[in-house]
């Protein structure tokens, strides 16, 4: 009963609250205190408690108690230098201790940074708007509204004189909040002048279409007076959070996306971060993959009906694999002739030689649909769903189930239509 009182009047969760700071400064205070004083706050206490606790006290009466155990308080417990920091520290340091425990045990924020999982969870993707001058930059609060709500930043730089492309600035970090704000921002050298671009994506030189996108060599050395430098949209990758608390309870399950810790992991894995990817095999089972684009564990087709797996297979199969599209799962042979299918056609891809050590390399395990690999006791085989651009199991093999750290869980922003469990 005591419980809905409490949640029912506030004089008596006013009067709670006081019970509990008078006893947490007597303990610390007891060992200095006189004798006398000790016992009589202790008496104190126990008869402001029991009145909090009858039933049958007014609420005239309580207000009259807590006054005068407010006042006895006053009276023999010794005040505390810089009381007000004291307490403002106190909760500052609460909270960073809930947040800490929250991120520890319950869910961590982690950005998407590439396209490894699309078209599940987006990674950074952009536009060049150089040869669409239909399409306006928007400024403004239109501007504030793309870039902090849909996640969307337009760059727009034009050369005022004619010029070279002489070199790119590495980006730093912004630490004033000036015109601004904070950010990375870099320079672009064009002829005798350095244009500065603020708030750059991760890879800017690629994002703002300055070079290849496999990093090669610029798509444009040279600029006209009033010819667009940079004109291009850049969508920020899923921010979500990573759901820690489940697996201290269960092991993953095959078609789960999760999260592990790269630290330790062999090449190509960046050390130092996080990746996401479809769980598709446990330790023990063995996995190939079919020139159908399909996986098969321990010689069973994975496809629509399995749980994680609905969109990845429900694709055409006389459709040749895309990037950014659910095309299944390919191995290195169908990987090779999807790359130079797009080179025939004009589209991107590859020339057969390159294509073939460019597939030894990202699908190095699956060479071909006769290829088996065993994951490993206490392991897992995670794949992206963007499987013609994924750095993932195919090329580095499995990970250890010490590495797991979470599941996907929630995409916190932006806000479009990916927002949402």
């Amino acid at each position: 009963m005591y419980f809905f009182r409490w949640l029912l009047f506030r004089r008596l969760r006013k009067g709670s609250e006081l019970l509990g700071i008078v006893r947490k400064h007597f303990n610390h205070q007891r060992d200095v205190l006189p004798a006398k004083n000790v016992g009589e706050l202790s008496l104190a206490m126990e008869s402001f408690e029991a009145a909090l606790r009858n039933p049958d006290t007014t609420a005239e009466a309580l207000k009259k108690a807590s006054a005068e155990f407010e006042d006895l308080a006053h009276r023999w417990l010794k005040p505390y230098p810089y009381a007000s920091y004291r307490d403002n520290f106190e909760s500052f340091l609460g909270t960073a201790v809930l947040v800490f425990a929250f991120k520890t045990f319950f869910a961590t924020p982690m950005e998407i940074p590439t396209g490894s999982a699309q078209p599940t969870y987006y990674g950074i993707t952009s536009d060049d708007l150089r040869d669409h001058p239909e399409v306006t930059i928007p400024t403004g609060p239109r501007a504030w509204w793309e870039r902090w709500i849909k996640g969307t930043t337009y760059y727009e730089v034009i050369a005022v004189e004619d010029g070279e492309l002489r070199g790119l600035s590495e980006p730093v970090k912004q630490l004033s909040l000036g015109k601004v704000g904070f950010g990375k921002q870099m320079s672009v050298q064009v002829g005798n002048r350095a244009y500065k671009v603020s708030w750059v994506p991760e890879n800017p030189a690629k994002h703002l279409f300055l070079v290849q996108e496999s990093g090669g060599p610029r798509l444009k050395d040279s600029f006209s007076k009033g010819e667009p430098i940079i004109r291009c949209r850049v969508r920020s990758g899923d921010r979500l959070f990573v759901e820690r608390f489940t697996y201290n309870f269960r092991r993953p399950k095959r078609g789960e996306y999760f999260v592990f810790q790269s630290s330790g992991m062999p090449a190509p894995v960046v050390q130092g971060t996080h990746y996401i990817k479809r769980l598709i095999a446990m330790g023990g089972e063995q996995v190939r993959l079919g020139d159908d684009r399909h996986v098969y564990v321990d010689g069973r087709r994975l496809g629509t009906n399995d749980p994680g797996f609905e969109k990845l297979y429900a694709f055409d199969p006389s459709e040749p694999p895309e990037d950014s599209k659910y095309s299944g799962h390919v191995n290195g042979t169908v990987f090779r002739d999807a790359l130079v299918g797009q080179y025939r056609a004009g589209v991107g891809g590859l020339p057969p030689g390159p294509a073939d050590g460019f597939a030894r390399m990202v699908v190095k395990l699956f060479p071909d649909e006769r290829a088996v690999y065993q994951v490993r006791t206490n392991s897992y085989l995670g794949f992206g769903d963007n499987t013609m651009n994924s750095s993932d199991g195919r090329a580095w093999g499995d990970v250890p189930r010490e590495k797991v750290i979470g599941k996907s869980w929630f995409v916190m922003w932006p806000f479009t239509d990916r927002w949402g469990w």
